[in-house]
């Protein structure tokens, strides 16, 4: 025998069997170390099928490289604990924490276990795959994405995702992981009542960087290290002197930057001598992650293509991505504008070798034909790299649609001049008369786009125009949201164009007919309730005929309403607190004897369904004390960290210095 001893013998030596067996027994060690429970094959290929890859790069070999890196933390035991108490899990926080990391690895959990893992690009996937047998988990990465943020694009969806949550919380065999940016969450709650929901709030953990310890952050440094395939004298030349030190306690420390800065690919051109310094002066620029990448890696059409998926327009909230023919359409104008092709030169392979450069490094595209930055930082970056005012105006030229147009014009830098801000305004609205743009919205959209570029350009040509030629297939009434238009031509910013107040007078009249036309007939519950509250935030003065009228279609639309014919397979709860709301934002109009019996009413069959929540709530309340009392996060890391010494960081690379 090679150890030489007395104590070794055949029956004391342990093969991999007894060692399997031993960790099985250990499901704490095995779980927090993957190598010993994650499938070489087996999980990443379930990963794969589900579509979770678009979320990283299409690779096998990706995948497991981001499971691999990943250090469990008080973050993940929170999780985890969520999402098994509650079923849902919102992961919220800064950009590049590592909470999709966080939410692949739990995915990765459940598939293991035997979970089928579904990605979904919208709420409504979530529906259409709801129903089976089989356990499922849905991941919805970076849920709020770059989508815009306003009421209109949140009416109705966001209903709909607190009641899928409400789905999955009730179904004993279904899970539901969504990661999104804390800023973008919390503008949504500001705009949204349903988001502000209690299933929502339980189902939120925000991961920041207060929730990695300095023993934490060296570990994912040396996790990333060490399987990382960037030059081996990269790694020493790393290692040496007291870097690993400086990298651990940078102030902008974050598990995007190190993932980038380990990445094989977006080192190669690094020498080793100079990786130190150009990893130093990346944490100081973190945006500088994708400037070289950008600036010298691609071809100028290909910065073009990334130019226009930042402009594009989104559509619809909670939905990932944008359409290769939409986005195609915006380029083939822009490539010829810009002046790398010639109009008669444009093929149809030009967009397709731009699109082929950048997928997988930049980009992502899936089976439905949609594309996508392939990180949220990305879209951070060209915050800056694509806020040139001439990359703008040209652009600006190139807009297919009205949507593209609202889009560009809202992402135009703050610091750009009135100068320049006039030249794109004049570009936009040239190339609208000129019928290069399409597309149709609601009159109060696209009337206040055109009266802040209208305003802008202060050119009375462009209003003669819009009041010779017809425009009206270029949208639509939408009478509930007319009020704060009417008040800006009336008394706002737009009041001082040619004939504003005439042009408010009209509108008025158009929501009086809308009230008055039919009394017979019901309006929609939720349409009386925001024409309510859009003339209550505005300075519209509506006649007396206008409030009797309104009364009346009130009455009759309150009187429809009946909660016995609610089903249980309708979300009841969700339905009374929307009436209920509703009906609160009518009263503040109208308040007729019959329509407050109906609230005080209605109240009282919510109050019913309120036990539930409220039993929720004080779990979760206790499930918060539990853990404070036990020091898990974050609270109890303090003394960890100071624990973990300098000594100990060169202790633990000395491993790594010796492995290389």
């Amino acid at each position: 025998m090679i150890l030489n001893h007395p104590s070794v013998t055949a029956s004391n030596i342990w093969g991999r069997r007894e060692l399997n067996g031993h960790l099985r027994r250990k499901g704490a060690v095995e779980k927090q170390h993957i190598k010993l429970w994650l499938s070489s094959v087996a999980v990443l290929e379930r990963l794969l099928r589900s579509g979770i890859a678009v979320f990283t790069q299409a690779t096998h070999e990706d995948i497991e490289r981001i499971l691999k890196v990943f250090v469990s933390s008080p973050g993940h035991i929170k999780a985890s604990r969520i999402l098994a108490d509650h079923h849902c899990l919102i992961v919220s926080g800064p950009p590049g924490v590592g909470k999709t990391t966080l939410a692949q690895f739990l995915a990765a959990e459940y598939s293991d276990k035997g979970w089928r893992v579904i990605a979904l690009r919208s709420i409504d996937e979530g529906f259409e795959e709801f129903e089976g047998e089989e356990p499922k988990i849905f991941f919805f990465d970076d849920f709020l994405g770059a989508t815009k943020l306003d009421p209109t694009s949140l009416t109705g969806r966001d209903n709909r995702t607190v009641a899928f949550m409400s789905m999955v919380r009730k179904a004993k065999n279904r899970r539901f992981i969504l990661t999104t940016r804390s800023y973008l969450l919390q503008a949504a709650r500001e705009i949204s009542e349903a988001l502000e929901h209690k299933i929502v709030e339980i189902s939120e953990m925000v991961l920041d960087l207060k929730i990695y310890s300095r023993e934490l952050k060296a570990r994912i440094l040396y996790n990333h290290l060490y399987h990382s395939r960037i030059d081996p004298a990269s790694i020493q030349a790393l290692l040496k002197g007291d870097m690993v030190r400086r990298i651990v306690d940078h102030r902008n420390y974050m598990p995007r930057i190190i993932m980038r800065m380990t990445d094989e690919l977006s080192q190669r051109d690094v020498a080793p001598d100079a990786y130190p310094k150009v990893f130093m002066q990346t944490l100081e620029k973190p945006e500088q992650i994708w400037d070289k990448s950008f600036r010298q890696h691609i071809s100028p059409k290909a910065q073009i293509l990334l130019y226009c998926m930042h402009y594009i327009e989104r559509g619809e909230f909670f939905s990932r991505g944008i359409r290769i023919a939409k986005l195609q359409a915006f380029y083939d104008r822009a490539v010829v504008e810009f002046g790398e092709v010639k109009r008669q030169q444009l093929r149809a392979v030009t967009f397709e070798e731009s699109l082929r450069e950048l997928e997988s490094s930049f980009v992502v595209i899936d089976d439905d034909d949609v594309v996508d930055f392939i990180n949220p930082s990305l879209e951070d970056y060209l915050n800056s790299a694509a806020s040139d005012p001439n990359v703008v105006l040209t652009l600006a030229a190139c807009a297919p649609t009205i949507q593209t147009a609202i889009s560009l014009w809202e992402k135009v830098d703050p610091k750009t001049s009135d100068t320049d801000r006039a030249r794109i305004a004049s570009a936009i609205l040239k190339a609208f008369f000129d019928g290069l743009v399409e597309g149709r919205m609601p009159l109060h959209e696209i009337a206040i786009f055109f009266g802040e570029l209208l305003v802008r350009v202060d050119n009375a040509g462009y209003v003669k125009r819009l009041r010779k030629e017809d425009f009206s297939e270029r949208f639509w009434l939408d009478e509930v949201s007319l009020p704060a238009l009417v008040d800006s031509l009336s008394n706002g910013h737009f009041s001082r164009l040619p004939y504003a107040r005439a042009y408010a007078r009209y509108l008025r009249l158009r929501i009086f007919k809308f009230i008055s036309d039919d009394p017979e007939q019901a309006l929609e519950l939720e349409e009386l309730g925001a024409l309510a509250s859009n003339l209550n935030s505005s300075r519209v003065a509506m006649c007396d005929e206008f409030f009797k009228k309104y009364d009346q279609a009130a009455e009759v639309t309150v009187d429809a309403l009946k909660p016995d014919r609610i089903s249980d397979e309708e979300y009841p709860h969700q339905i009374l607190k929307g009436w209920v709301d509703e009906i609160e934002r009518i009263v503040s109009l109208t308040t007729t004897p019959m329509i407050t019996r109906k609230a005080s009413e209605l109240r009282e069959r919510l109050a019913s369904f309120q036990s539930d929540e409220d039993s929720i709530m004080q779990q979760w309340e206790n499930e918060r004390s539990r853990e404070a009392a036990e020091d898990h996060y974050p609270a109890g890391r303090g003394a960890s960290s100071r624990r973990f010494s300098s000594t100990d960081i060169m202790a633990m690379f000395s491993s790594l210095k010796q492995a290389n």
